[in-house]
């Protein structure tokens, strides 16, 4: 009878302890997903703002032809639209970032659960422990074995210590080198920015970020009036990558370093190809009305 009341005890004392685990994680699990309903709340208000940027854009860019000395507000206009849709870019890799956290933090508490289940007595008519002292599988004075016991606590240390999510600060990611050439572009200072971007691409050929990265690497290009640049960064992302969500927006990005080359007819054909190969994007829009103006 002392025998069974002791390994009733540690087995009380030891729920516990796993309870507090879970209600941990729980509470991590709620902060994730805290922090992803702020990431796209912000993500939705700069698309508004792009959005609205870019009706003024093409405004501005309409009474242009009437009002050349409007150039100066055009570029600045136009910087300031770029630099929007960096910080939009990098809204969407930190809510990546998040999405995958909250994935690492739903696998700790699945392990976890399933290490208590292991430690925990199992339903009376189930092969375990009955509500009886000192009653088990039917037989009296059977108890689980100390092996056991200690089988459940080293399978919850192995959940403990084997099943966390890496801390993202322990070491630099991909994902952390891209949002650091973001924060250099928002900021304004492309040069660097674009050194940053080749660094990514060339240190991480296989990310899913690549197409991304050579779309900023163009788009600084253009603001540095690095058109040639321009052209032939965009043509690789177009090659290369005709399939990613940012292939339409740097073919305009192309068509404004044929504009800047001194080669309008081949603008007007890369907007003719946006609207054909990409009609229901915002770029073949776009692209609709800088054929209206050209």
């Amino acid at each position: 009878m002392k025998t069974t009341f002791k390994s009733s005890y540690f087995l009380l004392v030891l729920s516990l302890l796993c309870a507090g685990h879970v209600r941990a994680s729980l509470l991590s699990d709620e902060e994730a997903r805290q922090g992803v309903a702020d990431l796209k709340s912000q993500q939705t208000v700069l698309s508004r703002q792009q959005q609205t940027m870019d009706e003024r854009v093409t405004r501005m860019e309409t009474a242009l032809q009437g009002y050349p000395d409007l150039v100066m507000r055009l570029d600045s206009m136009s910087q300031d639209l770029a630099q929007m849709r960096g910080r939009i870019d990098s809204l969407a890799n930190q809510l990546d970032v998040e999405d995958k956290r909250f994935h690492d933090l739903y696998m700790d508490l699945d392990s976890r659960l399933k290490a208590v289940e292991t430690v925990l007595p199992k339903p009376e008519g189930a092969g375990s422990i009955s509500g009886s002292p000192g009653v088990a599988n039917g037989k009296e004075g059977a108890v689980p074995s100390a092996g056991t016991a200690e089988s459940g606590k080293n399978s919850l240390a192995v959940a403990d210590n084997g099943s966390k999510p890496e801390n993202a600060s322990d070491a630099k990611t991909p994902s952390a080198d891209y949002d650091a050439a973001l924060s250099v572009f928002n900021a304004g200072n492309y040069v660097k920015s674009r050194k940053l971007f080749e660094a990514f691409v060339k240190s991480n050929p296989d990310d899913d970020k690549v197409p991304n990265a050579l779309y900023w690497i163009g788009m600084n290009q253009l603001l540095l009036k690095d058109y040639k640049g321009a052209r032939a960064t965009n043509q690789h992302l177009y090659k290369s990558f005709p399939d990613s969500a940012k292939t339409p927006d740097g073919l305009l990005n192309l068509a404004a370093a044929w504009l800047g080359l001194g080669e309008p007819a081949t603008a007007k054909a890369t907007w003719k190809m946006i609207i054909a190969k990409y009609p229901d994007s915002s770029a073949a829009q776009k692209a609709k009305a800088r054929l209206r103006q050209h």
